[in-house]
């Protein structure tokens, strides 16, 4: 008896801790956990779980939401996080692992200036990509709840272009997605938000295991 209570002591001592892991609505097939686990995304954080000791339970929320829960501390982490000075007050950001290419879409036909302010372009709610063109003084800026919107605002040729983050859009875009005329607005950095709570005792694990899995999986080209 005594040696089943301490065998059962050891067990739940050596037990994986459990993160409360988010990620946006429309980026889950990436992700491990998803029905179709695929990518460059799915192998670097399968080996990030594995070297930090840890178990994403990964769910998917609306953008807003996702920076909400991870400041409150309802999530542990999020991904993919771009890093922003507002979000740094409230969340611990990670090592740098991603590059964004924040990108102008417009569609194959279309010969618009896209240094225009005046012209109109879809954007999703509460997004950097947001705030980065009311920053730049763009005059029409439609808010969408999703990024999948922007591309059917797009479509239905609501607005002139819309601006959006490649893993987003390479999330979306299939065989028989439209061919779209795609340009770089900006590059951006990011990586994991951390809520300051796990940051306390994870922060030096997830980074660590960072670092040593950027070596490991080979990032496509």
């Amino acid at each position: 008896m005594t040696r089943w209570i301490f065998l059962c002591f050891v067990a739940s001592v050596q037990a994986t801790p459990v993160v409360k892991a988010g990620h946006p609505t429309n980026f889950s097939l990436s992700l491990p956990g998803a029905a179709e686990p695929q990518g460059y995304d799915a192998s670097l954080l399968r080996c990030i779980e594995q070297q930090s000791q840890l178990q994403f339970d990964w769910k998917s929320y609306p953008n807003m939401r996702l920076f909400h829960h991870v400041a409150t501390g309802e999530l542990d982490l999020v991904y993919p996080a771009l890093f922003d000075a507002e979000r740094d007050k409230k969340s611990v950001r990670s090592v740098e692992f991603v590059t964004v290419n924040n990108i102008w879409l417009t569609l194959p036909e279309s010969k618009v200036d896209l240094t225009n302010k005046a012209i109109s372009v879809s954007v999703k709610r509460g997004s950097l990509q947001a705030s980065y063109l009311e920053k730049a003084g763009y005059l029409n800026v439609v808010y969408v709840e999703e990024f999948d919107k922007q591309l059917l605002t797009l479509d239905a040729r609501r607005v002139d272009a819309a601006l959006l983050p490649d893993l987003s859009l390479n999330a979306l875009l299939s065989d028989r997605s439209p061919v779209y005329r795609q340009h770089i607005f900006n590059t951006t950095s990011g990586g994991f938000y951390l809520s300051k709570e796990f940051a306390k005792h994870h922060l030096y694990s997830v980074n660590q295991a960072i670092l040593r899995c950027q070596q490991q999986v080979p990032k496509p080209n």
